[in-house]
């Protein structure tokens, strides 16, 4: 006979209730993988924007302060460790420290990445890329966002992915 003052679940309903958790995770945890690699591709995109910003801006006060960054005939591509150096520091405005201003102005802690710069022939950013380390599958872009990461055997006909030391787009 069951006395009726005990309380509390059966092991029947507890296994059901773990049965019916187990299922959702299932369903769960594949989908969320997808939005880690898509915030990690819109962070790296969104700091390649960054970097091209700032590149604009030097180059601009270079220009005012008449030492343009590039002179002569052909785009040049300048690289910067931005985990380096500290953020606030001062930088020359001469034309040849596009380096030393993107530190300035994005680095100085671990998580500042690498990113680079694609100056024209004309003195103005034409691309940029940035990742968080150099080996990184995720690489931004900017004009031309990436939609993939890095050789990605995943992509489909379309998708962009970016190449980090010369801010070069690849389109599957």
């Amino acid at each position: 006979m069951r006395n009726s003052k005990v309380k509390g679940f059966t092991l029947i309903e507890l296994i059901v209730v773990i049965a019916i958790i187990g299922v959702l995770a299932a369903i769960l945890v594949p989908s969320m993988i997808g939005y880690v690699a898509k915030s990690k591709l819109s962070t790296a995109n969104s700091n390649a924007k960054l970097a091209y910003t700032n590149a604009a801006t030097y180059c601009t006060d270079c220009e005012v302060a008449g030492s343009p960054v590039v002179s002569g005939t052909t785009s040049q591509t300048f690289t910067a460790d931005l985990t380096q150096g500290t953020a606030g520091m001062s930088y020359l405005k001469d034309g040849k420290n596009i380096g030393s201003a993107l530190q300035s102005l994005m680095g100085g802690n671990k998580g500042a990445g690498c990113c680079a710069v694609v100056i024209n022939a004309s003195g103005a950013p034409e691309a940029s890329s940035w990742a968080k380390a150099s080996g990184d599958a995720y690489v931004g872009g900017y004009p031309n966002a990436a939609t993939v990461k890095k050789n990605d055997p995943k992509a489909v006909t379309g998708d962009i992915w970016i190449d980090l030391s010369t801010a070069s787009t690849t389109v599957k």
